[in-house]
């Protein structure tokens, strides 16, 4: 991809973190608003998660495109948003961790929920959202919250402001800044602590492949796991202590993996040394 071409007095200014935090904040509050006028223009729009994603898809391409202006005008997209292809096994790592996080983080969901359960209104938005009344739904539910919404999510925070923070700053750093500033993003404060701790390895992955494509692949099976059962009429499987300490085991086993993929594959190293080291 080519990069946007910079004005004539255009001066790259580099990413910080308080930039990246008003940068999010600019993009929820863009979701927000044009998702209230695209209610506003069809009721139930707020309940339609095709509504909801094309909403997210255009406020993220409109931060994107002031942060390439602003802080990387002279840089191509595809380098911003970290498309480079790993290797097979690294995508296989990737997909394993992922699958294996989902009933740990539903785990740590439901206990949170048991504690701070959802209001009435809350309750009936979830389940107008995950509703499969019709075979539209279904292939939405799947299409959005499985393969779409993951990916836009991973390109905004762990390509459009990842790597331009990467630049100036330390990957640890930029790893928990960004999975603190997605954190951000959710409207309820009891999810947040499942949140945190999933983006928080999608970021590691990002940051240890040097590519895009790992944490998109994580983030997508992280959510099929819950998601596809529901498309098909069937419940999750049960967080139970055994299966979540299973699963726990075998995300960090996927992890020390991706570790030690990442000191040994070329394509991770070159990769890597292209975000900043």
């Amino acid at each position: 991809m080519d990069s946007i071409p910079p004005s004539g007095d255009a001066k790259e200014r580099p990413l910080s973190f308080v930039s990246a935090a008003i940068w999010t904040l600019l993009a929820l509050f863009l979701d927000l608003f044009l998702l209230g006028m695209t209610e506003a223009g069809r009721e139930g729009a707020f309940y339609d998660l095709v509504s909801r994603t094309t909403c997210e898809a255009l406020s993220y391409s409109i931060v994107f495109f002031g942060i390439l202006r602003l802080h990387e005008p002279e840089t191509s997209i595809r380098h911003v948003l970290a498309v480079r292809a790993p290797s097979i096994l690294a995508l296989v790592l990737a997909l394993a961790v992922g699958a294996a996080l989902s009933l740990p983080s539903e785990w740590l969901d439901q206990a949170l929920l048991s504690k701070y359960p959802r209001s009435d209104a809350e309750r009936e938005a979830y389940e107008r959202l995950l509703s499969i009344a019709t075979p539209g739904r279904r292939v939405g539910l799947v299409t959005t919250l499985v393969l779409i919404q993951p990916a836009l999510d991973e390109l905004f925070y762990r390509g459009a402001l990842f790597t331009p923070l990467r630049r100036t700053r330390r990957a640890e750093a930029v790893i928990v800044a960004t999975a603190a500033l997605e954190t951000l993003g959710s409207l309820s404060p009891r999810a947040m602590v499942s949140l945190f701790a999933a983006t928080l390895v999608f970021a590691w992955i990002r940051g240890t492949t040097g590519s895009i494509f790992p944490s998109i692949l994580a983030r997508m099976s992280y959510s099929g796991v819950v998601i596809l059962p529901l498309a098909f009429g069937r419940e999750p499987p049960p967080p139970t202590r055994m299966l979540v300490a299973l699963c726990a085991a075998v995300a960090l086993l996927g992890l020390s993996g991706l570790a030690f993929l990442a000191r040994r594959d070329a394509r991770l190293l070159d990769a890597r040394l292209e975000d900043g080291g």
